[in-house]
């Protein structure tokens, strides 16, 4: 209970009224109190609901069928919450009930009151006891109730005779009043709605923060080293006061002295955080990827490349090797491909996640080809030693690996080499669902990543198939309006949709006689409509197309 404090008296001196206008200085207004605030899981949906249900008990207008609606609602918010229901609220609902079978003229009304007011001290008076032990006059003067409340309870509790009708009337009112000062009008007045999707626990919070100051240091250290700046002296000359002072102070913890050992030294670090983490946070890979597509400088630097791309590549290796081995390639992957196709994102993002995005895809190229080339000799050789290709996460490689690498068709200056997750090794393959996702939104950002991803569908196409797809890709991407196949409708302006590109292919199909044979021309995109056969016709354990 707070106190107010004793002023002291004064012992000054009297002095002349012409001093005490010198020295008397107006006061300045004192700052408006800091209402801390926090966040509590209520029974409630919102501040509607409570709003609502309030009106409902206190409301000037306030019926009895009301009153049994605001006692319903409570019911709902105890079933909600247990025995994490507010204290007050459950008080009250005691309180109300008696009242309302007081109205109905209950001829045990006596033991009802008796009942419900016991309840509600008992109530409230948990909120403050607690585990402590303390008498109940303290209690109630804790609370701000009246000392006779507790002398009241007492007789309903272990009186021989219960207190007169019409006393437990005008206690269980002055009750409710209390309550409703106390509890019901400052949450009413006081209380906000939380969204749940805007609310983060801390130690996601934690994460966030602590990803994001490290991918910070990783993306003003790559703009140095691929700049040419390997010496915090040359870091210093290209970057401002305030950048240069966070690399220096992170150099200087990690002992290193060049912008590739502070690279290096971020990867490890970042790698040592999510393996900490991965374990008890649900979100963090969303986390991850949101603070990865945050890099300024990352995202962009791919439009800057000129015949310096080895320098990005090599810089950048590390990053995408930890992804892999985290397991978190094929999601930063997904993001990169959703940024491209968003049109919302300003031009210079969309552009360097497909940068991105398509070095991506010639890896994924490469991992398919080698993969598949091992298993060819592996069935011609089944002594051959077993190859595991996570170890392209690393610099050691094996015979057969480099072997493999040297014949997957790509140049290793130029392409991001890493390989698959040493928990869960898997073909990077893609659904096709997931590749003509991609039609839709089609645009020039996304259209390197379609044209990659057509070699990689899951079940395959045909090279017929995948050689329509890309010419379609190119006529979209350098706008030739005048296509043979699509002038068969006469519209000059024909969507470049799934089901238009399905109807290409089938054509295609057809005329080189590769159309299945109960396939039906339809309208319904990938799917196709089978032959209505007559099953009356056919006896037990004969198909019907077998005959």
């Amino acid at each position: 209970m707070a106190i107010a404090k004793k002023e002291k008296p004064n012992v000054k001196k009297k002095i002349s009224e012409k001093g005490k206008q010198q020295k008397t200085k107006a006061a300045p207004a004192p700052p408006p109190p800091i209402v801390k605030q926090r966040t509590v899981v209520t029974p409630w949906r919102d501040t509607l609901e409570f709003q609502t249900t309030y009106d409902w008990l206190f409301g000037k207008t306030s019926t009895t069928a009301n009153r049994r609606q605001a006692l319903s609602k409570i019911r709902i918010w105890s079933l909600r919450r247990g025995n994490l229901c507010p204290a007050a609220v459950m008080a009250t609902s005691v309180l109300v009930q008696a009242q309302l079978e007081d109205q109905e003229g209950n001829a045990k009304i006596q033991n009802t009151y008796a009942s419900a007011f016991t309840r509600f001290y008992n109530f409230m008076s948990s909120i403050i006891q607690g585990h402590n032990m303390s008498s109940m006059y303290e209690t109630a003067r804790e609370l701000g109730l009246q000392s006779f409340i507790v002398d009241l309870r007492h007789l309903c509790a272990h009186g021989q005779e219960l207190p007169p009708v019409e006393v437990l009337r005008n206690t269980s009112e002055h009750c409710l009043e209390w309550l409703r000062t106390y509890y019901w009008l400052p949450h009413k007045e006081n209380m906000s709605n939380l969204h749940a999707g805007k609310l983060k626990r801390k130690d996601k919070l934690k994460f966030e923060k602590a990803v994001s100051n490290l991918l910070e240091i990783y993306d003003l250290t790559l703009e140095c080293h691929f700049k040419g700046a390997e010496k915090l002296k040359a870091i210093s000359k290209l970057k401002s006061s305030a950048e240069f002072n966070k690399i220096r102070v992170y150099s200087s913890s990690k002992k290193a002295k060049t912008s590739k050992e502070i690279l290096d030294a971020v990867i490890n670090d970042l790698s040592a955080l999510v393996k900490k983490e991965s374990s008890s946070m649900k979100d963090l890979l969303d986390i991850y990827t949101g603070c990865l597509l945050k890099m300024e400088y990352f995202l962009g630097v791919g439009l800057q490349v000129d015949d310096n791309e080895d320098t990005l590549i090599a810089a950048t290796q590390g990053l995408f090797r930890l992804l892999a081995m985290q397991g978190y390639i094929e999601k930063v992957f997904v993001a990169l491909v959703q940024l491209t196709e968003n049109e919302n994102e300003a031009e210079q993002r969309r552009l360097g996640a497909s940068y991105w995005a398509s070095k991506m895809v010639e890896t994924f190229g490469m991992l398919f080809r080698m993969k598949r080339m091992y298993k060819e000799e592996l069935d011609l050789n089944d002594k051959l030693k077993a190859v595991d290709f996570s170890s392209l996460n690393t610099d050691k490689l094996s015979k057969t690996m480099r072997s493999l690498l040297v014949h997957s068709n790509v140049d290793p200056s130029y392409t991001l080499i890493f390989g698959d997750n040493p928990k869960k090794s898997r073909s990077l393959v893609f659904e096709r669902e997931f590749i003509m996702q991609r039609v839709g939104p089609f645009s020039k950002y996304s259209a390197p990543i379609l044209k990659g991803l057509l070699p990689l569908a899951d079940p395959p196409f045909s090279k017929s198939q995948v050689a329509d797809l890309s010419k379609l890709c190119d006529i979209r991407l350098h706008e030739f309006e005048q296509l043979e196949p699509m002038e068969e409708d006469g519209s000059s302006e024909e969507s470049y949709n799934l089901e238009h590109l399905e109807k290409l292919l089938a054509k295609a199909a057809q005329s080189k006689g590769n159309a299945p044979s109960n396939a039906v021309s339809s309208d319904l995109g990938i799917w196709k409509v089978e032959k209505d056969y007559d099953w009356s016709k056919c006896a037990l354990g004969v198909l019907p197309w077998a005959n």
